[in-house]
This record gives structure tokens, sequence and C-alpha cells, in this order.
């Protein structure tokens, strides 16, 4: 009888951890989608399970490594950063990488529930895809006219394209994982149609975070089924697709015709040294180039995380004083942002943890491999560790996402 009880208590404590891992997963996703505090309020209470039972929590020591190689060319920056309030909020905001890690490493999330929390993530990303649809359609006219000057479709997430694209990829992705694992039919044909449909709104939007994450990890997929699979017919049928796709695509959506049309005006620009104020790629060459020159001048150290705008400011009046104050921000590249920061050993630190954080947390197959991968790019292309929405959506590939880390959990 004692035994039947401690079991029923081991039980009961699991099933209350689980269930309040899984609501705050759903909160953070509705925070994602509408609400920053929401956000911040979910990846900070879903750390709630680990603290009621850490003496038990086992450690992974690569995880907890590779986050500290991320956090603390940030934290010792703080010694030489005057401006104290930017280097804490920069410190801080990246905190969601720790809470989360705890919160999801410490409850076995059963299947069925992981099941059930992707497809709430994938519905609420396609609710949040209709609405923008909907922006589109009731000011169509204008909404194209706007793709000629660098504005895109409304979107949710603060209208943060780059980071919203993003979400549609990890949902796309995450999809196709639930196909792979669903034997019913019905609920295979719709889980396909909504993967179909995330991926022309990703075209209608035009994002080049998105479309690049998407065909990134195409590409891969291409390279594994002709090279590991050695199925060369398959491998032809998909170039197919995706060509035709893409080709229909481009045809059909002024959208995106116009975005590329911008896209490559802007680049015969810029690439020829043209940079005129008001073109939002032109100014993202800028940032890149202020961050490596700032990095090189301060190779050891760097300026600091707190110093950041200000070491940029300056070297744009130095060098490009006709840019607007809201084309001065910071590198559109993670690494160059560390390399600001911190100097090059920053770097190289955010480089080993970043990577050996994806190395440690994914699995051993290619869907696993691309969700990885395709997060790359955005850390390549945008400031992604900078902002909140980057931060919770490293967490969420690397212990929601992937799910390698479920033995690492609270023993009872």
């Amino acid at each position: 009888m004692n035994e039947f009880r401690r079991m029923m208590q081991r039980v009961l404590k699991n099933k209350w951890q689980e269930q309040w891992v899984s609501t705050t997963l759903v909160l953070l996703f509705a925070g994602l989608l509408a609400s920053r505090a929401l956000a911040s309020f979910a990846s900070v209470m879903m750390v709630i399970p680990f603290l009621f039972n850490y003496k038990q929590y086992k450690f992974d020591k690569k995880v907890l490594f590779a986050l500290g190689l991320i956090l603390v060319p940030v934290l010792i920056s703080g010694l030489w950063s005057d401006d104290k309030t930017l280097w804490w909020n920069s410190l801080s905001i990246k905190l969601p990488l720790i809470t989360m890690m705890f919160g999801l490493t410490a409850v076995t999330l059963t299947k069925e529930k992981w099941i059930q929390v992707t497809w709430i993530y994938i519905l609420l990303i396609s609710i949040g895809c209709c609405w923008s649809v909907w922006q589109y359609i009731i000011n169509m006219s204008s909404i194209q006219a706007a793709y000629l000057k660098s504005k895109l479709l409304p979107t949710p997430a603060d209208n943060d394209h780059i980071r919203f694209s993003w979400m549609v990829v990890i949902a796309i992705l995450l999809g196709i994982k639930c196909v792979a694992q669903e034997t019913r039919t019905m609920i295979k044909f719709v889980l396909a149609a909504l993967i179909i449909l995330l991926i022309i709104y990703l075209h209608l939007l035009a994002s080049k975070t998105g479309l690049v994450c998407l065909y990134a990890g195409s590409l891969l997929y291409l390279l594994y089924i002709i090279i590991i699979q050695k199925k060369w017919k398959t491998g032809l049928l998909v170039i197919i697709i995706t060509v035709s796709a893409a080709t229909i695509c481009y045809t059909s959506m002024p959208t995106l015709r116009n975005r590329i049309q911008y896209v490559v005006y802007d680049f015969s620009n810029y690439s020829k040294g043209n940079i005129m104020p008001g073109y939002n790629d032109a100014a993202r060459w800028l940032s890149l180039k202020a961050g490596y020159q700032i990095t090189t001048e301060h190779p050891l150290s760097g300026v600091g995380f707190g110093d950041m705008f200000t070491a940029i400011d300056q070297w744009h009046q130095k060098n490009h004083p006709t840019s607007f104050a809201y084309e001065r921000f910071y590198p559109a590249n993670e690494w160059l942002v560390y390399g600001v920061g911190s100097g090059l050993p920053g770097l190289i630190c955010l480089a080993v943890g970043f990577f050996l954080l994806l190395y440690t947390t994914t699995q051993k197959n290619i869907l696993s491999f691309i969700l990885s991968a395709v997060s790359v790019i955005p850390f390549l292309i945008d400031d992604s560790l900078e902002g909140q929405y980057g931060v919770i959506l490293l967490a969420f590939i690397a212990f929601f996402g992937q799910q390698k880390l479920r033995e690492h959990k609270i023993i009872s």
C-alpha cells in the first residue's frame, strides 16, 4: 500500500509539472504573436517545475557549457560598459535561454503531449497568417505598391516580419515531423494542407529570412535524398516540384515580384558603393561594415555591450553622416554584434557555444538536422539574440522542437 501511494504521488507530481510546462508553452506561443509581456512572463514561469525539484535535476554539462559561452561575453563586458542600463538589457533579454532550458528539460513531455502542443503552435501560427492575409486582401493595392519601397505585409509579432517568417518555417518543419509520425490518414491530410498553405504564405509575405530558411531546408533535404539515400529519381522530382512551385509563386504573386525587384535594385546600388539613405538592405550592409570596422579597432574586448549604440552612432557620423537615425542599428549579423560588444574572444565564444548547443540538442534524423541548420540563418543575417523573439525561438527549437534531451529529466 505504501509503495502504491508513493507511486501515485510521483505520477501526480509529474502530471502537474507536464501540464505546467505545456500550458506555459501555449501562453508563450500566444505571447509571440500578440504580447511581448506575455511571452516574457511565460518564458520565465516555465522554470517553476525545476525550482521544485532542483536537487534531483540531472544537469547536461554540454548544454550548460554552451549557454555559458553565449552569456559570459555579455556578462563580463559590463566591466567596461559605461551605459549599464543598455548592458543589462542585452544580458537580461537572453535569460530565457536559461529559464526555458531548465523548464523544458526538467519535465519529460509524453509523445502525445508533445504532438498536442505542436499542433497548437501550428494552428496559432496559421491563424496569425490568416490575419496577415486578411490585411493584404483589404489593402491590396497599397500593400503591393509598398513592396517596392521595402515595406511588407502587416504581421503578428509586433509586425516583425523577420522573426514571424522564421516562426512560420518552424511550424512547417514541425508539421512535417508530425506528418511523419502520424498514422491517421485524415490527420495527415489536414496537416499536409496546413503546411502547403504556410509555404504559400511565406511567398506572399516575401520576407528574405523566411524564404532563405525554406529553400535552404529544401536544398538540405534534396542533398540528403540524392547523396545519402541515393534516390536520384526522387531527387529529380523534388527539384521539378520546387522549381515549378517557385515559378508559379513568382508569376502569380505581385508582392513577391515587387519584393525581388526592390532587393535587386537596392543591391545594384549599394554593391557599387552608391548607398542611399532610406533603403533597408543598404542600411543593413552599412551595419555590417560598421560592425566589422569597430571589431577590428577593438579586437580584444570590444566596446562593451552597453556602449554599442554609441560606437555605431560615432562610426556613422564619421563614415556615413547622411544615414538616418533609424538606420544606425546593431550589425545585421549576431557574430559581429558579439565582436563589437566583446571583441574576437566574445565572437569565438558565441560561435562555439551556439554550434555546441545545436550539436548537443539535435537528433540524428534529417528533419531535426534541417530544423537546427536553418536556425543558423537568422543569426547570420540579423541580430537575433538582441531581441526577445530570437532568443525565445532558439530556446524553443533546442529544448522543445528537438526533444533530444527528454532523458535529462527530474528523477523522482
